[in-house]
């Protein structure tokens, strides 16, 4: 990609301008590492505190520079191939690991913060919004990245009718509508270039994105990230390890899967999606996200597990993709063992949700892993086809890239995620696109067997 370097706005201090007129000139804290926000939350958690203002802001600045560092990391991503797009992939998977764990816990504590009474709550959702709508350290395009937590506070805000309530739940209205126009300016510059549905190619730069990738490459080292943590993810199948990665399945079928679910706003929303066009698909969920074990071995679920539920009702098959989304090629024994064994439990404590279907995170394995899989009959799925929705934050983009990966690849298991909304943007997009194309879209059933096509 071109990187123009185009001014980049800064966000407006429009709404909720009081309180950081007085801060704006104030020293911005350094962004400190999503590993350390996440164990001061877990502390938090664990000694029952109410959520606080500085750890939420600290994870929300974590998150934000995190999605600016895969941001830079694929900017360049038409000229990466070889080992290069291996490394990227590799660093862009440890990011997306620290992401993971930050994410599940501020989902936590803003799903907590918001059924707080409104004097405990309202000023912390205040100061939030406060950063997001005047800080002088965002750039307009930063926005796209605070949706998720926009929606994650305003799904139980909603019934709130009090006058309190109302005016909270206006804010966060305003704000998620800011985020959509930013996000149409996006997909409209992209679909100028590039093309999309309706609209012919023009060709051209990309300014707005091309600007704002300058701006986070002037803040955020590509050389410095390529040489940090990585975490390999082979997705090539071990010989003899009766593995599905997709490439054997019959020329134009395909298989959608969702990993890192079940999330309390998306899962539903593609669940939706897919039961009206009529597709079939896999859920690889993370076993925390449903429930945990007590002292004495006994499952107690929780609120998602109902999530999960639906999904079976509803025809889909879900699978083990581990307890907590660990690395797995780095454990061994016991700790192994376990990553397995509770989601696996916790599954079953699920109606018809357990299978023998398991999805390594990031595809990161080795035989000591699969060899660990058998005392359970799970069978690996991976895939051959990875959408980049967890790096990707343009769903035209994010389409294109599936459809030109079809093409090379003929057939085969696609990669999404539902805990963010891009798959359910792009999927109204490619499921016609497709089918009119003559691919049909498959499931597995719990044993790992193709099903009939749709």
């Amino acid at each position: 990609m071109s990187r123009a370097t185009l001014p980049i706005l800064l966000l407006p201090l429009v709404v909720g301008g009081s309180v950081w007129a007085l801060r704006r000139h104030q020293p911005q804290p350094p962004v400190q590492s999503p590993a350390t926000v996440t164990a001061t939350m877990t502390e938090a958690a664990a000694r029952l505190e109410p959520p606080a203002i500085t750890p939420l802001l600290d994870a929300l600045r974590a998150d934000l520079q995190v999605h600016r560092q895969l941001i830079v990391l694929f900017a360049d991503e038409a000229n990466l191939t070889g080992a290069a797009l291996e490394r990227a992939l590799a660093v862009g998977h440890r990011l997306h690991h620290e992401r993971r764990d930050l994410v599940h816990q501020l989902n936590q504590a803003l799903t907590h913060l918001a059924g707080q009474a409104a004097p405990q709550r309202d000023p912390v959702i205040a100061a939030l919004l406060d950063w997001m709508e005047a800080d002088p350290d965002l750039l307009e395009l930063d926005r796209i990245a605070f949706r998720d937590s926009l929606r994650i506070l305003q799904k139980p805000l909603s019934r709130d009718t009090s006058s309190a309530g109302t005016l909270l739940n206006r804010r966060l209205a305003r704000n998620l509508a800011e985020a959509d126009r930013v996000e149409a300016l996006v997909e409209s510059e992209y679909q100028r270039v590039f093309g999309g549905p309706g609209v012919t190619a023009r060709g051209g730069q990309r300014e707005r994105w091309d600007a704002y990738v300058a701006q986070l490459s002037l803040r955020i080292s590509l050389d410095v990230l390529l040489k940090s943590t990585a975490i390999p993810s082979p997705t090539v199948g071990l010989e003899g390890s009766g593995e599905i990665n997709g490439t054997e399945l019959p020329k134009k079928v395909l298989i959608l899967s969702f990993d890192d679910g079940p999330h309390r706003i998306y899962t539903e929303e593609i669940k939706a999606l897919l039961l009206k066009e009529h597709v079939p698909a896999l859920f690889f969920e993370v076993g925390r996200n449903l429930g945990a074990q007590d002292t004495a071995g006994r499952v107690k679920l929780g609120p998602l597990a109902a999530i999960t539920e639906d999904l079976v009702k509803g025809g889909f098959v879900v699978g083990n993709h581990s307890y907590t989304h660990a690395q797995l090629s780095k454990e061994t024994g016991a700790a192994l063992d376990l990553e397995i064994r509770e989601t696996d439990q916790v599954l079953q404590a699920i109606p018809g949700a357990h299978s023998q279907l398991f999805r390594f995170p990031y595809g990161a394995r080795t035989p000591v892993q699969l060899q660990a899989l058998e005392p359970f009959h799970l069978r690996s799925v991976l895939w051959n086809i990875d959408s980049l929705d967890w790096a990707d934050p343009v769903p035209s983009s994010v389409a294109d890239r599936v459809l030109k990966l079809i093409a090379h690849e003929k057939r085969g298991i696609i990669l999404f995620h539902d805990i963010h909304d891009r798959a359910g943007k792009v999927l109204p997009v490619l499921i016609p696109k497709l089918r009119s194309a003559g691919y049909t879209f498959a499931g597995l059933d719990s044993e790992g067997r193709l099903g009939p096509s749709h």
